[in-house]
């Protein structure tokens, strides 16, 4: 970060700013930063709806009485923020008074403008928007901004693609520490998870799904966000769509967020290209669900086939739509408490003449569901940006990703419930 932009941020009124902050996804990330960041913390809960913002502020008051809360003279440190996204003038005031910016807005109808704002008023930035072609576009236009800005805007920290590409970062690292040797490939197994859309992620892949054939063929190629082109990728896997790997064991090509973190993954692995954190020429990073059985794995690569063609066909969409939650609604919160999820990983020795390569494992496990995953790196992120901000490779900023957050991430992550491993096997 410059030394002009770094010197504004310390004068700033919010150390945390939540955008979209009464959504399904916005309320449990508050949540979080209610339960785990420092009771000092000033920051500000924002979005369209007053009534929401102060229905939001009593439910965190409730869960932390201590803590400092909005609408209360002697404990006034967190705000509420009315913004309207078409207005440029409101939403420049109030991501300019704050040192990170949390965005869990809908991407596709306003992702862009705050970007840009963040950019423009020297704000550090993190989303979970998942849609590529809009990520592609995001990195076109401001990636050399924030460079030159010294912005760092961390895409995708969420439940994708905060463990895969964190774990893939570390388990790379590991095998270059003990080995001296770069990595072939990483495989990623989804071994505990399961997904039940809130309203904003229906929205998005909605929308995701109207852009034309063209971008959408764009978006599915292995390097479309990465500043260089890798190899030629493989998916390792049979006519059947599966793979056996002797340590993550029976797997299914039937991951439905493979093309998504691959393209982060491999974005990670262009920007940290001639690094002290390079993973190597030959990278590429394959993602798949653990199944247990050949029928089950069969059943999971069908199920994601027949997925994948409902968003194709309009009228199926409609339909499937009616049976989904709308935005700012979602699975219920305490029953996803208790659904854990866990990802494991194996980078793979790019070597020759080995019979079998050296390879290095890394786990990440979280007793709750997706979403609290998602809130979990979001908080903690905007905590490393915040109290740490030592970025990985020696950049100061731009389009990264959570890898980029490295070990800072990673401890905080285990400092709040998450259990990670890395070695060598």
């Amino acid at each position: 970060m410059s030394a002009l932009v770094d010197e504004r941020r310390k004068t700033r009124k919010y150390d945390i700013l939540l955008l979209g902050a009464t959504g399904y996804t916005g309320s449990l990330t508050a949540e979080h930063i209610v339960r785990h960041l420092p009771t000092s913390l000033k920051w500000a809960i924002a979005g369209r709806s007053r009534s929401k913002l102060e229905t939001l502020a009593r439910k965190l008051k409730d869960l932390d009485p201590d803590r400092l809360q909005p609408g209360n003279s002697r404990l006034g440190c967190i705000e509420i923020e009315v913004v309207s996204f078409k207005n440029r003038r409101e939403l420049d005031s109030v991501v300019k008074d704050s040192k990170v910016c949390v965005s869990v807005v809908l991407y596709w109808q306003v992702g862009e403008v705050v970007v840009q704002s963040c950019v423009e008023n020297g704000t550090d930035y993190l989303d979970v928007a998942g849609d590529i072609p809009l990520l592609r576009t995001f990195v076109e236009k401001y990636h050399d901004m924030a460079v030159k800005s010294g912005v760092a805007l961390i895409h995708l920290c969420g439940v994708f693609t905060g463990p895969q590409d964190l774990l893939t970062w570390a388990s790379v690292r590991e095998l270059a520490r003990r080995t001296s040797r770069k990595t072939r490939e990483v495989i990623m197994s989804f071994v505990e998870f399961e997904l039940s859309p809130s309203g904003g992620t229906v929205s998005s892949l909605m929308a995701e799904s109207t852009y034309d054939p063209q971008a959408l063929e764009q978006a599915r190629q292995p390097w479309v966000l990465s500043p260089v082109e890798g190899i030629q990728t493989s998916p390792s896997t049979n006519f059947l769509g599966m793979r056996r790997d002797h340590i993550l064991g029976l797997l299914s090509g039937s991951s439905i967020s493979a093309d998504q973190n691959r393209a982060l993954v491999h974005r990670t692995w262009g920007l940290f290209r001639e690094t002290d954190q390079d993973y190597g020429p030959n990278f590429q990073y394959n993602e798949y669900n653990r199944a247990s059985s050949t029928v089950a794995a069969l059943l999971s690569v069908l199920n994601t086939v027949f997925l994948n063609f409902i968003m194709k066909i309009s009228l199926l969409k409609k339909v499937a739509k009616m049976f989904l939650p709308p935005p700012g609604e979602g699975p219920d919160i305490e029953k996803t408490r208790h659904s854990p999820v866990k990802f494991e990983a194996v980078a793979i020795a790019d070597s020759t003449g080995d019979t079998e390569p050296p390879r290095a494992y890394a786990s990440f496990s979280y007793p709750s569901g997706a979403y609290h995953t998602t809130a979990l790196f979001l908080t903690q992120g905007a905590a490393s940006l915040l109290y740490s901000r030592t970025l990985a490779g020696n950049v100061s900023g731009g389009c990264l990703t959570p890898a980029f957050l490295g070990d800072d991430l990673l401890e905080r992550l285990r400092g709040t419930g998450a259990t990670i491993h890395v070695n060598l096997v």
